[in-house]
């Protein structure tokens, strides 16, 4: 942590960032999207998509991914995912008879706001209730009961099926289905605004100082750090390190614990809040999920 703090210190970063205020969601799209195409104009807007892949810095690293791309490991994942969405509930329905259905919505709508519950949906939390609708057996699906932030293996089950459903979609553009002219969800846009810009954690840090003003950069030596703009659009991804998929929320946890800060629940309001901003922010990028990353 004292070398992580240096690097800042020499940078000028632990003091320098503010929470930024604008009137409307649109508004703060342009600004976020702006910004990154003016500081790295080079950069192809979809290739935001790809992660720190994408700078010309990486690009060892960019090999290394690309040999991976060709026989992705998270494949017998998504297999894995494939085979629960396609089998059938005791009922006969299955997770494919819900998306027919419309209970479970496309892929590239999400996060999208649910106007009957005044609630964020992903598409996790709607897989996860239309299993619970058909009367699914928790003992075969083992995420509609686990504590998911603690029960890993659980987690991935939720992840493997969430990456098949989402690779249905790859490279559909994101757009989140959230009407800004509803207040709640407005409200709900701007807690997750402000937790993206917000300080925590004993490194006293916001999400924008590694993704806003280091981006392309490589702190402490083997942490190169992408560019805020294209985060979501990568989940379910599997990560080198952990040798397994998850969805973006074990990566907001791991987040929170690199910067000293204890994790949020998850599915919890601050994460489904900061989804929410985080993938409106990305909007018209291709969907990459799922994907690898270091």
């Amino acid at each position: 942590m004292r070398k992580i703090l240096t690097i800042l210190a020499a940078m000028g970063i632990a003091s320098s960032f503010a929470f930024p205020v604008h009137a409307d969601p649109q508004s703060d799209l342009k600004e976020f999207q702006g910004y990154f195409k003016k500081k790295f104009p080079k950069i192809k807007f979809d290739e935001y998509s790809n992660g720190f892949y994408i700078f010309p810095q990486f690009k060892e690293y960019r090999k290394s991914w690309e040999a991976y791309n060709d026989f992705p490991p998270y494949e017998l994942g998504v297999e894995k995912g494939k085979m629960i969405w396609s089998k059938k509930f005791a009922n006969g329905e299955s997770f494919a008879g819900c998306l027919k259905k419309g209970s479970i919505k496309p892929a590239y709508t999400y996060p999208r706001w649910d106007k009957a519950s005044k609630s964020i949906r992903t598409a996790e939390l709607d897989i996860m209730d239309c299993a619970k609708a058909n009367n699914a057996d928790p003992k075969e699906l083992s995420f509609l009961t686990a504590d998911l932030g603690k029960d890993e293996k659980a987690r991935v089950q939720l992840a493997e099926v969430t990456a098949h459903f989402y690779s249905m979609y790859k490279g559909k553009r994101v757009k989140p289905d959230v009407d800004f002219t509803d207040q709640d969800a407005l409200a709900a846009y701007e807690r997750g605004k402000k937790y993206w810009w917000t300080r925590r954690g004993q490194l006293n840090f916001a999400c924008a100082h590694c993704h806003v003003e280091l981006a392309g950069k490589d702190l402490g030596g083997n942490q190169p750090l992408s560019a805020a703009l294209g985060h979501t659009t990568a989940w379910p991804a599997q990560r080198l390190e952990w040798q397994r998929l998850e969805t973006i929320m074990m990566r907001y946890a791991t987040c929170n614990s690199q910067v000293r800060a204890k994790p949020e629940k998850h599915y919890g309001p601050e994460y489904l809040s900061l989804q929410l901003y985080e993938t409106y922010m990305s909007s018209g990028l291709p969907l990459s999920a799922p994907a690898m990353r270091n």
